[in-house]
């Protein structure tokens, strides 16, 4: 049985004031401000008499466990404005109670409730050495006294939950990932001696002023730094992209034979190569799984149809290799590395073309439709359902049920790992999207989907509540050219 350490903190105001790195507004407060906050607390005024072995040993194994999950409440990034307060610039001149300094705050405004959850998991296997520690830190959390900046007024507690008193809070769910795009948000996590690391900074503060001789105190160095994402919103997808040589395209609805030689070309060189894939090359390059391992980590080959113009001929002039959804990158760099420049060839080893770095003006936007951001996303190539639809894609007007092909088409979210409940609206229809696209029935298929009453093709059009990043592909042909779908505005 999986036990939860659970540090609820209470927001005594529905504003919170706090900001990360790059004096950007932070939300949800990261796990090193609760960190800070409760060691603050535990050594606040009279406690400091108290502090003991224990407590130390307490803080030094919460600052090397896993990043937390945070359950927060909904917020509301309010307008900034600016307060005026005594400069405390002292080592220019003793005079702060003669100057004013302006200060912008940005506050997140809190809509919905006022307590926060941070959430680390504990398994049973390790529970008698971690419980003396998680029962003082639940004691310890109530001293909390503030998070965030000294405004942000706080009351905390600790408590040891189990899977469903987890599932019953309430709030927006938060997941850490250690991987993160360029220019993605991070925040700040413990890391080994982060505890050390404060208590130095502490101390350099209470020293700053000697005489009158003024040394500025030290800033916390020992944190690490992840992505945190919504429950609701899709993780980084890593990808290697290529286009071909001018005058070099494929019809579309052949994008499985053209992902068939991508793949064949990608599982050769990594025979070739001594780089170790997770679960090893034969699963993770060319995808030989069982039948119970339909969710293992493994690369995608999506060629992408030119699509976006009223007369775009859907030719297929650009491919991509996609990591799973929170990759951490080395594998599409592998795959950029190694294929760049390299001859893709036919089942009867006919060159067809060199992959190259996308250069050409038109590139750019074309690729941005596969892998850029958006809440709505309409299918390129058809999505294969994994079953038999009984050709009934409509529903009475009174009747609310999903249909079968809605049921299937969840089975094609769950099997992508994208949550039923991000999705705000869907179309299942059979007639394509974009022009370009084709009908699902004209699309080649590989042996094992080429039934297709069995394996039924829709195309789909989905709307998500909150925007998501590319590229996104669903049903039985995800990771060989069917299923792929792309951002548009509409």
């Amino acid at each position: 049985m999986t036990r939860y350490l659970c540090v609820s903190v209470t927001l005594l105001d529905p504003l919170f004031h706090g900001k990360g790195d790059g004096d950007e507004p932070e939300w949800p407060p990261s796990p090193m401000r609760l960190f800070q906050a409760l060691l603050a607390g535990s050594r606040a005024g009279c406690r400091n008499r108290e502090w003991s072995d224990a407590k130390t040993e307490a803080l030094r194994w919460l600052e090397l466990r896993k990043s937390p999950d945070i359950i927060a409440p909904a917020v509301r990034c309010v307008a900034a404005h600016t307060l005026f307060v005594p400069n405390n610039d002292s080592d220019k001149a003793f005079d702060r109670q003669e100057r004013l300094t302006g200060k912008i705050v940005h506050p997140h405004r809190l809509l919905d409730d006022d307590t926060l959850y941070y959430v680390w998991p504990i398994e049973e296997s390790e529970w008698p050495r971690a419980q003396s520690h998680v029962e003082l830190l639940c004691r310890e959390a109530r001293h909390l006294l503030a998070l965030g900046w000294g405004i942000d007024q706080a009351v905390a507690n600790g408590r040891i939950l189990t899977d469903a008193e987890v599932a019953a809070l309430s709030g927006q769910r938060w997941h850490a990932w250690d991987v993160h795009r360029p220019n993605q948000r991070t925040y700040r996590v413990p890391m080994k001696d982060s505890l050390d690391d404060l208590e130095r900074v502490y101390q350099s503060f209470l020293d700053r002023v000697s005489g009158k001789q003024y040394r500025p105190s030290l800033r916390p160095k020992k944190f690490d730094t992840v992505a945190y994402i919504r429950q609701t919103v899709l993780p980084p997808r890593p990808c290697a992209v290529f286009e071909l040589p001018e005058g070099v395209a494929f019809r579309p609805v052949d994008a499985v034979k053209l992902a068939a030689m991508l793949r064949s070309l990608t599982c050769k060189l990594a025979k070739e190569d001594t780089y170790e894939f997770p679960g090893g090359a034969e699963r993770y390059v060319a995808g030989h799984l069982k039948d119970d391992e339909s969710n293992v980590p493994r690369f995608s080959y999506l060629p992408l149809p030119t699509i976006g113009h009223p007369h775009a001929d859907g030719l297929i002039r650009r491919l991509l290799i996609a990591e799973p959804f929170g990759g951490d990158s080395s594998c599409a760099g592998w795959a950029l590395h190694r294929l760049r420049n390299a001859v893709l060839k036919d089942h009867d080893g006919n060159e067809r073309g060199i992959l190259i770095e996308p250069s050409r003006p038109a590139s750019k936007a074309m690729i941005q439709r596969y892998v850029g951001e958006s809440r709505t996303w309409c299918s390129v190539t058809p999505v294969i359902l994994p079953g038999f639809d009984d050709f009934k894609g409509a529903r009475d007007a009174k009747d609310t049920r999903p249909t079968k092909v809605e049921r299937l088409f969840f089975k094609c979210l769950a099997h992508a790992g994208i949550l039923l409940e991000s999705i705000a609206s869907m179309t299942l229809r059979k007639a394509p999207f974009w022009p370009g696209s084709q009908h699902p029935r004209h699309y080649h298929r590989p042996d094992y989907l080429a039934d297709q009453r069995s394996r039924p093709g829709w195309h789909v059009r989905l709307v998500f509540h909150e925007s998501v990043a590319g590229p996104l592909s669903l049903g039985a042909g995800r990771h060989c050219g069917l299923g792929i779908l792309a951002a548009t505005d509409e």
